[in-house]
C-alpha cells in the first residue's frame, strides 16, 4: 500500500476514516520516493526558524509525510484481543522492544528484503492507518507513539481473535530519561531525510524539545498521560535504562507478559540466550536495513549508541538545569518524580547539580503556543500538491 505524500502545515478538516482493508493490500514501499520538495518560501521559513520539517494534523505536530486519514483512523481503530502494542515516545527503545517481541512471538528472522523489514511487519499505526493494520495476520505486533488519550483500547467483542486469545490487547510502554531521549531524537531528526534538517543544531532542537514543538508532541505530556495506567493488567512498563543494565531480565519480563510461545521461549535456556544475544547493541548494529531502508537516511546508522548519559556530550550546564526544572514542574508528586536521579544529575561523582527551583523563564524563546502560531500563521505555509509516492518506512 503506497501512500501518496501531502505536505500538511495547517489543521485539516475532519474526514471519515477508513477501517476496512482493500482486497489486495500492498505492503508499504521501501524505495526512495518519499521526499516531497518544499516550496522555496517554505524551505526558507523552516531554515529561518531552524526547525525540522513538520506537519500539523488537527492541531497536533506530526512528521511531514503522515496522512491525516491514517492518523485519524489509527486513533479510532478497533484492536484485537491478540494485538501487542509497543508504545513509546520516540527514541525510548521502540525498535529494540519490537525486535525482542518479534523473536518471542514469531520465533523467526525478518528483513532486509523489501516488504519484510521490521517497520513493515510491525508498522506504526498512525503512519500506515487502520486499513493497512487490518490486512495484517494476527497476532499483530504494532507500534505507536500515541499518548494514552489517543491510543486505541477497546477491542472488538465476539471477534474470532478475541475468542482465541485474551479479551484485551497488550501494551508494552517504555520510557527513557528526557535528556538522553532529547539527544537521540536530535540525531534522528538530522538523519532522516523526511525532516530536511541534516545541518540542524542541538541548541535549536533543545528549545523545540523543551516546548513540545516536535513531531509526536511533548515528551512530558506523553509521559504523564501514561502514568495512571502503569499497573493496568494489560500494560507492561519498562525503563530503557533497566533494559541496558539487565537485558536478560527484561526479555524474561516481556516473554512472561506476552505468554504462550513467548513465555515458553524465555524458559528455554538456549532460546533465551539466543534472543538476548541477538538483542544486544552490537548485534542490532549489524544489517540495519532490517529496521529501515538506508535510502531513508542521510548518513548515520539507525541504531547509533544505545547508551545512557550521552546527553553530557551535548548539553550545557544551563540546559541540564533547565531540563531538571522542566521535569520537576511536569512530574512533581507523581510516581515518576524519583526516576532517573543518577541518569540526569550533572556531576559524575554522584553530587546532584543544584538547579534553582524557580519556574523556568525563557526570555530568548517564544512560549510554546506563540512559537507554534508564529510559523503556522505564516504566508509561506501552504499545503503542497503531490504527485509522488511516500514510504511508510521513513520515521522512527
Amino acid at each position: 500500500m503506497e501512500i501518496p505524500q501531502m505536505f500538511h502545515l495547517l489543521t485539516l478538516e475532519e474526514a471519515e476514516p477508513s477501517f476496512t482493508p482493500s482486497k489486495n493490500p500492498e505492503p508499504p514501499t521501501t524505495h526512495q520516493q518519499h521526499i516531497q520538495p518544499m516550496l522555496p518560501a517554505q524551505k526558507l521559513l523552516f531554515q529561518a526558524l531552524r526547525h525540522p520539517k513538520q506537519a500539523l494534523i488537527d492541531g497536533e505536530v506530526w512528521p511531514p509525510v503522515f496522512e491525516p486519514e491514517n492518523v485519524r483512523s489509527a486513533k479510532k481503530m478497533v484492536p484485537l484481543g491478540t494485538d501487542v502494542f509497543v508504545c513509546t515516545y520516540p527514541k525510548c527503545g521502540t525498535t529494540w522492544i519490537q525486535h525482542i517481541c518479534s523473536q518471542l512471538l514469531f520465533n523467526k528472522e525478518y528483513g532486509p528484503r523489501q516488504g519484510t523489514e521490521l517497520c513493515v511487519t510491525s508498522p506504526m499505526i498512525e503512519r500506515v492507518g487502520a486499513a493497512f493494520c487490518d490486512s495484517l495476520k494476527y497476532p499483530r505486533l504494532l507500534k505507536t507513539h500515541f499518548s494514552w488519550s489517543n491510543l486505541p483500547k477497546q477491542c472488538a467483542q465476539g471477534s474470532t481473535a478475541t475468542a482465541i486469545a485474551s479479551p484485551q490487547p497488550k501494551y508494552i510502554f517504555a520510557v527513557r530519561n528526557p535528556k538522553d531521549c532529547c539527544v537521540s531524537y536530535f540525531h534522528h531528526n538530522r538523519n532522516f531525510k523526511l525532516y530536511d534538517w541534516t545541518d540542524g543544531q542541538f541548541d535549536d532542537f533543545f528549545e523545540l524539545f523543551m516546548h513540545g514543538q516536535l513531531a509526536f508532541g511533548d515528551y512530558f505530556e506523553h509521559l504523564r498521560s501514561w502514568l495512571p495506567h502503569l499497573n493496568d493488567a494489560n500494560v507492561l512498563f519498562l525503563k530503557y535504562e533497566d533494559m541496558l543494565s539487565d537485558l536478560e531480565g527484561s526479555v524474561r519480563k516481556i516473554g512472561h507478559f506476552l505468554g504462550g510461545l513467548a513465555a515458553k521461549l524465555v524458559e528455554d535456556r538456549d532460546a533465551l540466550t539466543r534472543i538476548v544475544a541477538e538483542s544486544r547493541l552490537e548485534a542490532m548494529q549489524r544489517d540495519q536495513q532490517r529496521w529501515f531502508p538506508e535510502s531513508a537516511l542521510h548518513r548515520e546508522a539507525f541504531v547509533r549508541k544505545g547508551s545512557s548519559r550521552d546527553w553530557k556530550n551535548y548539553m550545557s550546564r544551563e540546559q541540564s538545569d533547565r531540563m531538571d526544572r522542566r521535569f520537576r514542574k511536569a512530574l512533581a508528586r507523581t510516581v515518576a518524580d524519583k526516576w532517573w536521579k543518577a541518569e540526569m544529575r550533572w556531576d559524575d561523582d554522584g553530587a546532584e547539580g543544584e538547579a534553582q527551583a524557580e519556574e523556568e523563564s525563557d526570555s530568548g524563546m517564544e512560549s510554546g503556543d506563540e512559537f507554534l502560531k508564529s510559523f503556522t500563521d505564516s504566508e509561506a505555509f501552504r499545503p503542497c500538491s503531490s504527485t509522488s509516492q511516500s514510504s511508510a518506512l521513513d520515521s522512527e
